[in-house]
């Protein structure tokens, strides 16, 4: 019996080699900055990566009717109008969907946090919300800082100049997912020169930056 529930949860992290593991990078796009004051989801794009390979024939891309109104100041950012999200899903009626899409890879995130707080928040009792309470959680805003702690900046369009990544549909779900891959993919190759193995490692480069992280949070956006 024991052995039975063991199977349906992903392995621990000491036990995830990075060599072997597919990752599930996301993004969500908004229409607000605050959740707590009821903004809502409007949009989660995610690409997997494998092997230090982005596989763009495994996509994610699903605009979603928050149930309120779009801010014009939002809309500036990310270019979603509210004609655009007519007879759109409700994120309750699309999160099995996502969750089966991430199945039992690592979820990654740059300010992972910001994203989760939404998910947590929006649909607490749910399979997407289980799935960040299971999944090994990578954030590579934390890594970044961790592995590169001189930086002036970790904003993602910073980061995407510094190394070269391609900068294509800023403030699209989709499109801030393929850059988070690309930077991903730096972040997991500095890593292994650094003879780290595992994610459980990855996570003690998170963990440790996250006194900076939380500096640095109220001055910039990621």
């Amino acid at each position: 019996m024991f052995s039975f529930f063991r199977n349906l949860l992903p392995k621990k992290f000491s036990d995830r080699l990075i060599s072997e593991q597919t990752f599930c990078v996301m993004d969500t796009e908004t229409t607000g900055l605050n959740y707590k004051k009821g903004d809502q989801i409007i949009q989660i794009g995610a690409v997997k990566v494998n092997n230090n390979h982005i596989l763009k024939d495994k996509t994610y891309d699903q605009l979603i009717d928050p149930e309120i109104n779009i801010p014009t100041e939002s809309t500036l950012i990310h270019g979603i109008k509210p004609q655009d999200i007519l007879d759109k899903p409700k994120i309750r009626e699309i999160e099995h969907e996502f969750s089966k899409f991430i199945g039992s890879d690592v979820i990654v995130g740059h300010n992972i946090d910001f994203d989760y707080g939404f998910i947590k928040k929006t649909i607490p009792y749910s399979e997407l919300n289980l799935k960040f309470k299971t999944n090994p959680i990578l954030d590579t805003l934390s890594l970044t800082i961790g592995l590169f702690p001189e930086l002036k900046s970790y904003e993602l369009t910073f980061l995407c100049e510094l190394f070269q990544i391609r900068k294509e549909k800023r403030h699209t779900a989709l499109g801030d997912s393929l850059m988070t891959a690309e930077l991903l993919i730096i972040l997991l190759k500095k890593s292994k020169e650094q003879g780290i193995k595992n994610i459980y490692e990855l996570k003690k480069i998170m963990n440790n930056s996250n006194e900076i992280k939380r500096l640095i949070a109220s001055k910039q956006h990621y």
